[in-house]
């Protein structure tokens, strides 16, 4: 599994915040792709999942079947040695524990991706309820 630098960690966390094209931009042409794959496949974009399978990023795709609740895909990846990556994957759910472990082995920019990613899904279901409980409102 490749390492990342601080500000590739920034860009896709402005990636994940903004829908920023300048990040997207900036990961391609710096050679991260994969990172704006694994956000757009985490997105639902079924291609990007594909190229992560296809070019070599098993351990990223892994995180984004294990996001969206496959949990075969996190005993893979603890399996295989990327316990990082599981404890990210927890960490975006909220896990307490998962966080702590990112913090006592120095994954700092892990750390930030699953604060930006669990924000970004309680906007969305937040979103989703106001809808729900606006739905037939003549008002909203």
């Amino acid at each position: 599994m490749r390492t990342y630098d601080k500000e590739t960690f920034a860009r896709l966390c402005k990636l994940i915040q903004q829908e920023d094209e300048e990040s997207r931009n900036w990961l391609m042409n710096n050679g991260y792709r994969e990172l704006a794959e694994f956000w757009d496949a985490i997105d639902g974009v079924e291609k990007s999942f594909s190229w992560l399978m296809e070019n070599g990023h098993r351990p990223l795709a892994a995180a984004v079947d294990a996001i969206s609740g496959n949990d075969k895909a996190k005993v893979w990846l603890l399996q295989s040695g990327y316990r990082q990556i599981a404890a990210f994957v927890d960490a975006c759910s909220g896990s307490a524990s998962a966080v702590n472990w990112l913090v006592q082995n120095r994954e700092p920019g892990w750390i930030m991706v699953a604060k930006e990613i669990s924000q970004k899904e309680k906007k969305k279901e937040k979103n989703f309820f106001a809808r729900l409980f606006n739905f037939g409102n003549p008002f909203s």
